[in-house]
């Protein structure tokens, strides 16, 4: 093959790779894929991160009530949030929205007061930025969010 031959070949061969169909599939579907091949470990797999799925967008959905609901007065200090505070609020409304489902508070109040601490220093201290909307203001769904999924991933932990 001379040069030319060679170029339209691999040209042709790009194109052709760029234009097929990707197809991807999350952790979660291929457990589900292998669950009803009847793997029954990703039966429970899948199972698991369906369950947590949903438990991350109940989570948002608390959020986003917290949000509307927030004093932003008592909150915020110059568009800055005051996230000591707030991560006490947030557990506190968290456990009792999911208190039906049987979710319960396992960390003493100190240790508790010990992971808001960590957790507003770490956001204002070490990063230095928070969530915020579009205009600025501390954005209290994210937040919301973040203190749960800091109280699942590091304050449970820290207790252990």
């Amino acid at each position: 093959m001379s040069y030319p031959s060679i170029r339209r070949y691999i040209q042709f061969l790009m194109v052709f790779f760029i234009c097929l169909p990707v197809a991807a599939e999350s952790v979660r579907e291929f457990h589900q894929r292998k669950c009803s091949e009847g793997i029954s470990e990703s039966c429970e797999r899948a199972s698991a991160m369906l369950e947590g799925e949903q438990h991350a967008d109940r989570i948002v959905e608390l959020g986003d009530i917290f949000a509307v609901n927030v004093d932003r007065s008592a909150r915020e200090e110059e568009n800055k949030p005051i996230l000591k505070q707030a991560y006490l609020d947030v557990i506190d409304d968290y456990f009792k929205q999911e208190s039906e489902k049987g979710l319960k508070l396992t960390v003493a109040n100190d240790m508790l007061e010990l992971c808001a601490e960590h957790f507003h220093h770490y956001w204002r201290n070490r990063k230095m930025w928070w969530p915020t909307t579009d205009d600025g203001k501390p954005d209290w769904s994210t937040i919301y969010y973040y203190i749960v999924e800091h109280y699942y991933g590091y304050c449970l932990r820290s207790v252990q």
